[in-house]
C-alpha cells in the first residue's frame, strides 16, 4: 500500500516578506507544489498550518544574558572561511524593543559588551515577528535552518566554495539540488516578482531539511540544544 502524500514546508525571508514553499512528500519523492510569498510571519505560520514540518532560515530563540548562541558557533565551524560569514550573530532579545539601528547598538553594547552587526539589524523586524509568535508548542512544527548548513549536508558535509550570490554559486547549489529536485532550474528562472534567486534556492533546501524532519533523519547544532528563557530550543536543524 502506497504512503500518504504529506506536506512540508522550506521558508526563507525575502524583500517582501517570507518566501513559501510548499513541498509534497511521497515515499523517496520531494515535489514543489506552490511559492508564494507572505507578508509577515503570522500569514507564513497560516499558509504552512497543513504542513507537517517546516523549516525556517531565521534564528528561533535567543539569549538574553549576551552569551552567543552555541548553534551559531557550531555553524561558522564547519562551515570555514568564507562561508561561516553567513551565520550572523542574532540579537540578545532586549534589541528587538529598538526603535533604530543606534538604539539596538545601545542596548546590545550594554547587554552583552558589543554593538549589533548591521546585517542582524536588517533582519531584526523578522526575528521579532517570528519570537512573538513563537511557543514550544509551535516549534515542534517550524523548526530553524540554515541553508549553507543544509547544503554543507547535502554536498558530504562539505561547505560550498562559492558565495551564493554569484552566478557560479547558484550553478552549484543548483547541481547539488538537481539531485533531489529535476525542476529546480526552472524555478528559480520563474521565481516570482520580488524574489532573489538564492532565496529559491534557500527555500528548496530548507523544503528538503523539511523532507528529513518529517522522517526523522536530522541533527542539530549543538546535540543538546540550550533552551531560552520562553522555552524555546536554540538550535539549527540539518539532514543526518
Amino acid at each position: 500500500m502506497a504512503k500518504q502524500e504529506v506536506l512540508v514546508a522550506g521558508v526563507d525571508g525575502c524583500k517582501d516578506g517570507w518566501l513559501v514553499g510548499i513541498f509534497s512528500v511521497n515515499n523517496d519523492r520531494c515535489e514543489l507544489e506552490s511559492l508564494t510569498v507572505a507578508k509577515d510571519f503570522k500569514e507564513e505560520v497560516s499558509k504552512t498550518e497543513n504542513c507537517r514540518a517546516a523549516c525556517v532560515d531565521i534564528p528561533i530563540g535567543l539569549s538574553e544574558n549576551g552569551n552567543p548562541r552555541k548553534c551559531d558557533m557550531e555553524a561558522r565551524k564547519i562551515l570555514a572561511a568564507p562561508r561561516a560569514s553567513s551565520v550572523f550573530p542574532p540579537p540578545v532579545r532586549q534589541c528587538l524593543s529598538a526603535k533604530n539601528y543606534e538604539d539596538a547598538c545601545d542596548i546590545s553594547l550594554k547587554v552583552k559588551g558589543k554593538k549589533l552587526s548591521r546585517q542582524s539589524f536588517f533582519i531584526m523586524d523578522k526575528i521579532r515577528q517570528v519570537d512573538e509568535l513563537m511557543t514550544p508548542a509551535l516549534q515542534e512544527r517550524i523548526r530553524e535552518v540554515h541553508p549553507e548548513v543544509s547544503f554543507w549536508a547535502l554536498n558530504n558535509e562539505k561547505p560550498m566554495r562559492l558565495a551564493k550570490k554569484k552566478l557560479t554559486g547558484r550553478q552549484e547549489r543548483i547541481n547539488l539540488l538537481r539531485a533531489e529536485f529535476a525542476n529546480v532550474a526552472e524555478e528559480v528562472a520563474k521565481k516570482p516578482e520580488g524574489v532573489a534567486a538564492d532565496d529559491v534556492l534557500d527555500v528548496f533546501v530548507a523544503g528538503w531539511t523539511a523532507a528529513q524532519v518529517l522522517k526523522g533523519n536530522i541533527k542539530t547544532l549543538p546535540e543538546k540544544p540550550e533552551i531560552d528563557s520562553k522555552g524555546l530550543r536554540m538550535e539549527i536543524v540539518y539532514p543526518a
